[in-house]
């Protein structure tokens, strides 16, 4: 696609140093953006003139809106004018060559429209891993049994000669899954040998993608300020059935900005809401997968009574009781498959 031009899309609140960070990372792009469009909900506004000085010989474009992560997205890409727009959360940090990468490969296959690279995140010890982790026998087990998400390469998974029999069931029920999702509709991602894999849902917090297919699938701003769940139901969305490319020789660096972050109880609990959202309203989900996620939350109360982490059992005993009584706060007024406007507004 030799015509490809390039839009830059980044929302951004309250994180300024992270954001003078990803700017000046853009503008080191060997494959230079062809406009930059930041969308602020900072509490106080950043200043246009500072921004221009952090993103050197860059057209770059402000606006400042009121916080929702989503609307800043469908602001940024309704202002878009590239044939594709590069999707970048605030506090990531991709290396000169990554757009470069990715325009080269979507220009090289037309039938592609979302490609991203692995994103790397700081482990235990604050280093950055070199790739997706190997899950261990009992990871794979217990994610299984909750049918929880599971990110990782199975296929290199190891274990004991007691163990030998179940891994191989487990890796066969994983490969057949493939990169989609859980029976409750947790997203996997396991099947990640090769340079290209191809997945159903992953974050595109740093994806180059076609324009058209967002504005046909654009970001919920149903969901709350802080966007949780934003990538799973536009990727719902998009055409075919694996639509994103994980290019696994591309690397970027998320950096995890604590500012502006739920903690983790919060998260978990609008990120259960958002889920069932997503099986409720999306024609993809059946009953079955509803069920499933009950299953997967009563599993993580238990787990998480037994390891005494209070806050995260509160929140998804939270997130159950909303579910299970119908007063999911995102399902008010939600247009549900099969359902009439009428019958909308007699649901609990």
């Amino acid at each position: 696609m030799p015509d490809m031009t390039v839009s830059v899309v980044i929302p951004t609140r309250n994180r300024a140093e992270s954001l003078y960070r990803l700017l000046g990372a853009v503008a080191r792009q060997e494959r230079v953006p062809d406009e930059v469009i930041v969308v602020d909900a900072s509490d106080r506004p950043l200043l246009h003139q500072t921004l221009l000085q952090a993103c050197p010989g860059l057209k770059l474009e402000y606006a400042h809106t009121s916080p929702s992560v989503c609307a800043q997205r469908n602001l940024g890409l309704r202002r878009a004018t590239g044939t594709h727009v590069w999707l970048c959360d605030d506090d990531i940090e991709p290396p000169p060559a990554y757009l470069r990468q990715l325009a080269a490969f979507l220009s090289n296959a037309p039938v592609e429209g979302a490609a991203t690279g692995i994103w790397l995140e700081r482990d235990a010890t604050g280093a950055f891993p070199d790739g997706l982790p190997v899950p261990s026998f009992r990871h794979m087990l217990l994610n299984f049994m909750a049918q929880r998400s599971l990110w990782g390469d199975v296929e290199g998974a190891r274990g004991t000669w007691l163990t030998a029999a179940p891994l191989r069931g487990l890796k066969a029920w994983y490969r057949h899954r493939g990169n989609t999702w859980s029976l409750a509709g947790w997203p996997l991602l396991t099947q990640v040998r090769g340079r290209v894999v191809r997945t159903a849902i992953y974050s595109l917090g740093a994806a180059l993608v076609r324009r058209d297919w967002l504005t046909a699938s654009l970001f919920d701003e149903r969901l709350g300020p802080h966007g949780i769940g934003d990538n799973y139901g536009v990727a719902l969305g998009f055409p075919r059935d694996l639509p994103i490319a994980i290019l696994t020789d591309v690397r970027l660096r998320h950096h995890r900005s604590t500012d502006n972050r739920l903690d983790v109880a919060t998260a978990h609990r609008e990120r259960a809401l958002a889920l069932h959202y997503f099986l409720r309203t999306h024609p993809r989900f059946r009953t079955l997968n509803r069920l499933f996620l009950i299953w997967s939350l009563l599993w993580n109360t238990l787990q998480f009574a037994v390891q005494n982490q209070r806050d995260l059992f509160r929140a998804t005993v939270t997130a159950l009781r909303q579910i299970l009584t119908g007063r999911n706060p995102l399902l008010q007024d939600a247009a549900l498959p099969g359902q009439s406007l009428n019958d909308r507004r007699h649901q609990p």
